[in-house]
């Protein structure tokens, strides 16, 4: 496979293996080549390293007594094996080890820390709700972005839907291409986009080329708008 699969949950499970170090070979390599030239790739990448670059600073070394080493060594590095084949195996312990820590602080973050809305809009046609935009919050990682497209959206023939914050005083911010289909978009918000979501009270949604605006502002006409209700 030559082009980034379109599946946002394969995506984002291969983009945590990436970002751990676990996707090795010719699957990282490859993975490697679609993060050059998929956004959606590179976009969960930072998100996932967002979030393990904080867990890892936190970890704090703890010296294991002697004879936990002891019995680690009768094990992995008997009398017969060189020393530098047993200083390879202790150093695989460890990572392994270090693996499992940060594992089970991102299934804590992920199970027993809730997730919360603390924006959130609806872009709507005469027909009915389109798009449900929120976004989202879970302890100290950073803000995302979660878009549902409601069965009523759908592709424009040769265009694409995009997404924009109307920060006050400043121009509009990309929020990305929209889904369609009752298909759901969910992704780490930059610090540009985030600040621009903080100064903005509306939403609105342009039709563009392919892929989204060329040029980084709407070319297209604006066909909705849609106010920003923040939560609570």
């Amino acid at each position: 496979m030559n082009t980034a699969p379109d599946n946002p949950e394969l995506v984002d499970r291969l983009a945590a293996e990436y970002v751990l170090g676990t996707l090795r070979g010719a699957a990282r390599r490859r993975f490697e080549r679609w993060r050059a030239t998929a956004p959606l790739v590179d976009q969960r990448c930072v998100f996932w390293e967002a979030r393990l670059t904080p867990l890892l600073r936190e970890l704090t070394p703890v010296r294991p007594p002697a004879r936990v080493w002891q019995a680690i060594r009768q094990r992995v590095a008997p009398a017969s094996s060189s020393p530098r084949r047993g200083a390879v195996r202790r150093l695989a312990l460890a990572a392994s080890v270090l693996l499992v820590i940060v594992l089970a602080a991102l299934w804590y973050q992920r199970v027993l820390v809730p997730e919360r809305i603390t924006e959130a809009a609806t872009i709507s046609a005469p027909a009915g709700a389109l798009w449900r935009v929120e976004v989202v919050s879970r302890g100290r990682e950073p803000p995302g972005l979660r878009v549902h497209a409601a069965a009523l959206a759908a592709q424009p023939k040769g265009h694409d839907y995009e997404l924009w914050a109307l920060p006050a005083g400043g121009k509009p911010v990309s929020l990305g291409v929209l889904p369609y289909g009752e298909r759901t978009l969910r992704r780490a918000l930059t610090a540009v986009e985030g600040e621009a979501l903080d100064r903005s009270t509306q939403l609105a949604v342009s039709l563009e080329p392919p892929g989204g605006s060329p040029t980084g502002q709407p070319t297209g006409e604006i066909v909705y708008l849609a106010t920003l209700h923040r939560a609570g």
